[in-house]
């Protein structure tokens, strides 16, 4: 039982295989009073006991800057690069390179168009194609072709072009014509179907509303109101109401004569006995003498 007594010293496991992280200490035996222990005559005291513990912690602090930490090193050599991408773009190829604050998947402005019209050159997002045509043309002008067409009383209107079998249809222009040009465009169409012969306006020129003539009972109805305006008109001449002139007699007047304030001078005339020259149409007035008047103004 004489054998040395060897200091309990702590052990940390250095297995890097489990965990790489894990510092190594290296061990050193704490040297302990030989022969001190072995029977209960010879017992270690407390505070030699304390004294080996404190000893040993002393020791231990010393070697802990010492430790080192398993370290794993790469060879760079044997990295293997990862394949490239098939969205990446090489430049030696004459690809398009990403640009910053372009989408992806942008595509460049396709190529400008020259309109057949005006002959500014301008971006295809402005161009109109007419179906069954090959031209091209800008929306501005678009316009304004329809709206002078149907100034004119043109509702079929064909491709600009002389000869062109392109036809402008209300619907495929309805995206580039205001509401107003369109609105137009379609009561044009709806007077068209209406005979010429059966359709008339209201002849005050501030309404002008479009009205359909019956024809049948042409020569019983004078009369008639505007269901636009509601105001009188004639029927038969087409004209504001002539209450104080008959239609035969008021269709022997000339178109420069049918206003209501010539009927009213006529009617004044026909009062007081005014004669009319027959050449200048001058009235007027025969004071004494006899019915042989020379006009004055020939």
């Amino acid at each position: 039982m004489g054998a040395n007594r060897a200091s309990p010293t702590a052990v940390i496991d250095g297995d890097g295989d489990e965990n790489e992280n894990e510092d190594v200490l290296l061990l050193y035996p704490i040297p302990t009073s030989q022969n001190t222990g072995n029977c209960p005559n010879d017992a270690i005291s407390v505070e030699q006991y304390d004294d080996d513990r404190d000893l040993q912690l002393a020791i231990m602090a010393s070697l802990a800057p010492q430790t080192r930490r398993k370290r794993r090193f790469i060879d760079l050599d044997d990295v293997v690069s990862p394949p490239s991408s098939s969205t990446s773009r090489n430049p030696s190829k004459g690809s398009a390179i990403r640009e910053p604050g372009r989408s992806s998947n942008s595509k460049p402005d396709p190529t400008p168009f020259t309109c057949e019209i005006c002959f500014d050159v301008k971006p295809q997002i402005e161009s109109f194609k007419i179906v069954g045509c090959s031209h091209s043309y800008c929306s501005d002008c678009m316009i304004k072709y329809v709206a002078s067409k149907l100034q004119e009383n043109v509702t079929k209107i064909r491709c600009p072009v002389s000869g062109c079998e392109g036809v402008l249809e209300p619907e495929h222009c309805r995206t580039i014509l205001p509401s107003e040009v369109f609105n137009r465009w379609g009561s044009a169409l709806c007077e068209a179907v209406i005979l010429a012969a059966e359709k008339f306006y209201c002849p005050f020129k501030d309404c002008s509303a479009l009205m359909i003539d019956d024809g049948g009972e042409r020569d019983a109805i004078t009369q008639s109101e505007c269901l636009n305006c509601r105001r009188l008109f004639c029927a038969r001449c087409k004209v504001p109401w002539h209450s104080e002139i008959g239609c035969e007699e008021f269709q022997k007047l000339n178109k420069d004569e049918r206003e209501r304030e010539d009927i009213m001078l006529m009617q004044l005339a026909k009062k007081n006995r005014w004669m009319r020259c027959p050449k200048c149409k001058f009235y007027v007035e025969r004071k004494e003498g006899c019915l042989y008047m020379l006009c004055s103004s020939i």
